[in-house]
């Protein structure tokens, strides 16, 4: 496995995710709700974590360095396809347990095929669980299936993998991010209580926004883009574009002048004075995108 430079890295996607702000203007659609001030942002902390299983399973030798890196850069065809990406994530967390990382398996007991980080981009993060078997525990990933061009826009996103119970932390969050396309409406959630209501912006029909689940992957201002302070971007990536400056192609929350209608690249564009609320989340917030 190779060690990519923190600074390589950086350049990389803070390009890519710049270019969540170009294109036109488009025409801007209604707005089904006004913008609403979150009274408090979430901290960035989660709460205590239930108890892990004991662990009932002697892992096998691995080179950890010769396995590939689930970073947003990796396109792992090996990765499981989610069950039900359409669900709402349940609030469960895991985390590796050491800075090495954590093996991901295709099954409970099966075969590994990729490195879990710690960090999959800028900052430590955790990952939602989508299922459970035992001490397995099934999450979401931030890589790619396959690349638009090879598999389709639907066999991009939905990316996960297994990890064992003795190899991770567990943790629980009971905050969530919605976006629902059709009214161009993102919503941030604690347990059933709105915290922040917005319109936004969303991918145009040649570059649209992907409906899937997925999560926070990173929080971190680009110097390169004057439009926003700060992007909160997910493990999903575009449907429809292999990359994007040189780089994979993830979507985000950020702030941008205009902030209505089918208008973006794929990301969500919201109104800069509700960038904080959003930006406020930790790592490994579960999202889900709905039509």
């Amino acid at each position: 496995m190779s060690t990519r430079p923190c600074t390589a890295l950086a350049a990389t996607l803070l390009l890519v995710l710049a270019g969540c702000g170009t294109g036109g203007t488009g025409t801007p659609g209604p707005g089904p709700t006004q913008t609403v001030a979150a009274p408090v942002t979430a901290e960035r902390t989660h709460p205590p974590a239930p108890a892990a299983p004991t662990p009932s399973w002697t892992p096998p030798e691995l080179d950890l360095a010769s396995l590939p890196v689930a970073d947003p850069w990796a396109v792992l065809p090996r990765a499981v396809p989610d069950p039900d990406p359409g669900a709402v994530p349940s609030g469960q967390l895991v985390a590796p347990s050491t800075p090495a990382g954590a093996p991901l398996y295709d099954a409970p007991r099966g075969e590994a095929f990729a490195l879990l980080p710690v960090a999959a981009y800028q900052g430590d993060t955790s990952y939602p669980v989508v299922a459970q078997e035992g001490d397995w525990y099934q999450v979401m990933l931030v890589v790619r299936r396959g690349l638009p061009s090879e598999v389709g826009p639907s066999g991009v996103n939905e990316a996960t993998g297994w990890v064992w119970a003795g190899d991770v932390t567990t943790s629980t969050t009971d905050l969530r991010i919605t976006a629902t396309l059709g009214t161009g409406e993102v919503t941030l959630w604690r347990g059933q209580e709105v915290l922040a209501r917005t319109v936004a912006g969303i991918g145009t029909p040649e570059t649209p926004t992907p409906v899937t689940r997925t999560f926070v992957m990173s929080i971190y201002p680009d110097p390169n883009a004057t439009y926003s302070r700060l992007f909160v971007t997910f493990g999903a990536h575009s449907p429809t574009l292999d990359q994007f400056s040189g780089g994979p192609a993830p979507i985000a929350i950020h702030a941008y002048p205009s902030h209505s209608g089918a208008i973006s690249n794929g990301c969500l564009r919201i109104p800069a004075d509700m960038l904080d609320a959003f930006a406020g989340v930790p790592l490994g917030t579960p999202v889900l995108i709905t039509a």
